[in-house]
């Protein structure tokens, strides 16, 4: 039987077992799951309130109900470094595993859609196996997006110091988001992690550790986020562009129904029409740091917010009533980015469209073009200059 049809017949299993359920059924009966008592041993472990102080009054009193009740249920975040002693590694996600079939969940990165290893490479696994004393879990599978790529994987390494592990430790990591773009940009362009020691995990290569180490770091912790933009060493940028960050709607849902009303009201105010998708990672990159004003459709390519100047970037977020979302002014408000407003637009429809009031989005948009407050403003917050994020 040829490779290519090994591998054919291998993903046709794989859908056909996740699409019925039998897989994960499976999976869930064979494997424990394990995160404390023997084998593992906490280093350092902290719980945070890291929105205790977020502002939560907007214009749209929807908006405000709704970001108001979801930070606090998200509030209290943890940051660990965990020790887990003699920890196999299958080579596709990074998957922990340990004698009596015990699935190490500190390996997984989407805890509330839990990963399994594959049974059965796991039974035919070679007998030959990469050996290593001690080696930090870096990234099985989040960098397949920018989002992941810097909430589970990138920030993680705040915890570096509290582990104690000298720095030639080596970083595990797949070779599939090694050769990602989001890695490959952040490793290329920092001499900081281009001199860490990684190994690369090949696609075949099972990995025996005799202590992994997992480290953890809030995910919305405002001192991890300034310490993760330094690691891409980007040039000081005085910003002047003003953007609105569309979505080609032929690729994606999520856009707006009267888009050409909203474009032609954005251009009378100076705003240029893109759309990140369309951009090479670096152009991307570049955009953000020219930015001064953007007004952007919720969607992941606000997460490159984390490259605009903070000190000087003002921001308008507009997302469906049917579909609110923090995520993206936790990370505003994370950085420290002087101005955050939302605009709350009509019901998505089917998942793809939904409009925006105009007249809405144009006061929105120019009490941030008129916005003379020193200090940072988050909707209707004005925040004094003294009490900028360390």
């Amino acid at each position: 039987m040829t490779t290519s049809l090994t591998s054919f017949l291998t993903k046709a299993t794989r859908t056909l077992l996740w699409r019925t359920g039998l897989g994960r059924k499976a999976a869930a009966g064979y494997w424990k799951n394990r995160q404390d008592g023997a084998g593992f041993r906490y280093l350092h472990r902290q719980t945070d309130d890291i929105f205790a102080h977020l502002p939560t009054r907007f214009t749209d009193p929807v908006f405000s109900a709704f970001v108001g009740d979801d930070s606090k249920r998200w509030t209290m975040q943890e940051s660990f470094v965990v020790e887990v002693e003699d920890v196999l590694l299958e080579p596709e996600r990074l998957l922990g595993i340990r004698a009596g079939r015990e699935l190490v969940e500190q390996t997984v990165v989407y805890k509330h859609d839990r990963q399994y290893p594959y049974i059965l490479p796991y039974l035919l696994r070679p007998s030959k196996v990469t050996h290593l004393e001690k080696a930090i879990w870096y990234d099985g599978s989040a960098t397949r997006n920018y989002y992941h790529h810097l909430v589970d994987a990138l920030i993680s390494l705040q915890q570096w110091e509290r582990s104690g592990l000298p720095r030639d430790t080596p970083l595990l990591i797949t070779k599939k988001m090694f050769d990602t773009v989001y890695f490959q940009y952040l490793y290329q362009g920092s001499p900081q992690v281009r001199q860490l020691n990684w190994h690369v995990v090949a696609d075949a290569e099972w990995v025996q550790v005799k202590k992994l180490y997992k480290l953890q770091t809030a995910s919305f912790s405002p001192a991890a986020w300034r310490t993760m933009r330094e690691l891409y060493a980007l040039p000081s940028v005085k910003p002047w562009r003003k953007v609105f960050l569309n979505r080609d709607r032929k690729r994606y849902g999520r856009y707006l129904d009267n888009e050409s009303e909203v474009v032609a009201m954005l251009k009378r105010h100076g705003f240029e029409e893109m759309f990140a998708e369309n951009l090479s990672i670096e152009q991307q990159a570049q955009l953000f740091q020219e930015t001064e004003y953007l007004v952007a459709l919720h969607g992941a390519g606000m997460i490159q917010q984390f490259f605009m100047n903070y000190a000087h970037s003002h921001v308008i977020e507009i997302m469906p009533r049917n579909y609110l979302m923090p995520l993206y002014y936790w990370q505003a408000y994370a950085m420290g980015i002087r101005y955050y407003d939302v605009v709350v637009g009509g019901d998505m429809r089917d998942g793809q469209e939904y409009p925006v009031e105009v007249a809405a989005l144009e006061a929105a948009v120019e009490r941030m073009l008129g916005n003379q407050h020193a200090g940072r403003v988050y909707g209707l917050t004005e925040l004094p200059p003294a009490s900028a994020v360390s």
